[in-house]
């Protein structure tokens, strides 16, 4: 029994996650983990588990890292090895701890090993969180625990389903009410999530968005040290034509995609000025992002990952480096730049007033960088993304949950990947397919641009330790219940 299990869960962690995201598929396998964990002896009970969620990850996250295969592969292998971590220390904390509070234990690993992953330079890759999003209501609890308690249900269902068969052995009574307990704190939250959306307000303070990919060079991963730079007259063409596609559907900001147009630092100054004069001209806000070769040697041969934004006086607002690097592929090419979201308070060419703040790519999987980055009166964020096929899908979800977690809307123009945008509940406005999508691809999405009221914007600091610190409690309760049964002994 316990190995057909096992069996399900294999089958189920593949498909929960990465090219395949079958939302329901995360609730089964942690469960199907713990039951073989729990109910096989000895070192099989972690080896096993161990050793297939680090083969199946290294499957469904082939490609993931966007470099040479060995670095997938090691990507891969490295998030399954997290994934047993939990198993581990609920096999040598849950039985020390007892009583229903040992149930926290496994949920409680998840989410402390994403809020961890996230503090490092590699971000939270695969958060269980982000299998869950098109769920509007379930998305709401990012709003008051972030994403990370979106991840602590899920995981907690499994172990609560494994407590209560545990337990209804010795005392049904025990078991019925630790099912309750999960099942009470399930629909309060769904209640909260669906009185939520019920009572949200947008208002009209509608902005009308244009994204745009640019010119397609080829994917991200095989030619991105190999790509050949247009001339710099033939991305300018690519620009305008962009603008004016953008122009004639009467949006207020054109929005390109991480490194849309790829110029040396001598043609750059040419782009700008062009974008300065389009954005004046035309009457439009122009997000421009380009990959900027370093010929003069000014940069150490690095290249620059920048973006400008241009208000509709064809003035520059804001110039940012994208800080926080792709793994493998931008990390010893790339100028890295500093971690200060750049954000303003701007009149858009149809008079509405609002706070727009910008990352790029990458930035915005660092749940801790956005939140704490980006003022609590930012009404929408832009980023600029290029993905490539393993993480395309995937991507999209993990960034959709910076809405909710913020009360921000978010618009997001990505190349060779999911194109999208929300309103500040993270319920999704416009998604559009960009994969190979050719010159000039624009889509508009019409966005309610205001921030609304997020706890998790006020209190998110001190939720994010009290995970660590819940989990901090309960190892130590652990630890000292091991230690008097052995001296009692």
């Amino acid at each position: 029994m316990s190995w057909l299990i096992l069996l399900l869960g294999g089958i189920c962690f593949t498909l929960s996650s990465a090219r395949w995201n079958a939302p329901i598929m995360a609730w089964i396998w942690p469960f199907c983990m713990l039951y073989f964990s729990r109910k096989t002896k000895g070192l099989l009970g972690w080896l096993v588990p161990l050793a297939l969620l680090s083969i199946l990850s290294a499957v469904k996250w082939g490609g993931a890292a966007g470099g040479v295969m060995i670095e997938n592969i090691l990507t891969g292998a490295a998030l399954g090895l997290l994934a047993a971590a939990a198993l581990i220390v609920d096999r040598v904390f849950y039985d020390r701890t007892g009583g229903f509070k040992a149930t926290l234990i496994y949920p409680l690993v998840f989410v402390v090993t994403e809020f961890v992953m996230q503090l490092t330079p590699s971000a939270t890759l695969g958060p269980i969180s982000a299998t869950q999003t098109g769920n509007d209501p379930m998305v709401q609890i990012a709003s008051v625990f972030g994403s990370y308690g979106i991840t602590f249900l899920v995981v907690w269902f499994s172990s609560v389903l494994m407590y209560v068969i545990d337990v209804q052995k010795k005392d049904t009574r025990l078991a019925t009410r630790g099912g309750a307990v999960f099942l009470m704190v399930f629909l309060v939250l769904l209640f909260y999530g669906e009185t939520r959306l019920a009572l949200s307000d947008v208002g009209t303070k509608n902005v009308k968005l244009a994204m745009t990919t640019g010119p397609y060079l080829g994917d991200f991963t095989a030619d991105y040290e190999n790509v050949e730079n247009l001339p710099v007259e033939d991305n300018i063409r690519s620009m305008l034509q962009s603008v004016d596609t953008a122009v004639a559907g009467r949006a207020d900001i054109l929005l390109f995609c991480e490194e849309a147009f790829c110029v040396s630092d001598f043609d750059e100054d040419a782009m700008l000025t062009e974008a300065s004069r389009a954005a004046r001209e035309k009457n439009i806000f122009i997000l421009l992002a380009l990959e900027v070769e370093d010929t003069d040697g000014s940069q150490g041969g690095k290249t620059e990952n920048v973006e400008y934004l241009f208000d509709n006086h064809g003035e520059q607002v804001w110039k940012y480096y994208k800080s926080h690097l792709t793994n493998f592929v931008e990390t010893q090419t790339v100028v890295k730049g500093e971690p200060v979201i750049p954000q303003a308070t701007v009149t858009l060419p149809n008079g509405t007033e609002v706070k727009i703040a910008s990352v790029i790519c990458m930035d915005s999987d660092f749940p801790t960088f956005i939140r704490d980055g980006m003022d609590n009166d930012v009404d929408l964020l832009l980023i600029p993304t290029w993905d490539w096929a393993e993480i395309r899908a995937y991507h999209t979800k993990w960034v959709e949950l910076r809405a909710a977690e913020n009360g921000v809307c978010l618009a997001r123009s990505c190349m060779d990947g999911v194109s999208t945008a929300t309103d500040p509940y993270g319920r999704v406005i416009m998604l559009s397919d960009t994969a190979g999508a050719g010159y000039e691809n624009v889509i508009f999405a019409e966005i309610p641009a205001r921030d609304v009221f997020a706890f998790y914007k006020y209190i998110g600091p001190v939720i994010d330790w009290c995970y660590v610190a819940g989990l901090a409690v309960l190892t130590v309760i652990g630890l000292l219940k091991n230690k008097s049964k052995k001296i009692a002994s």
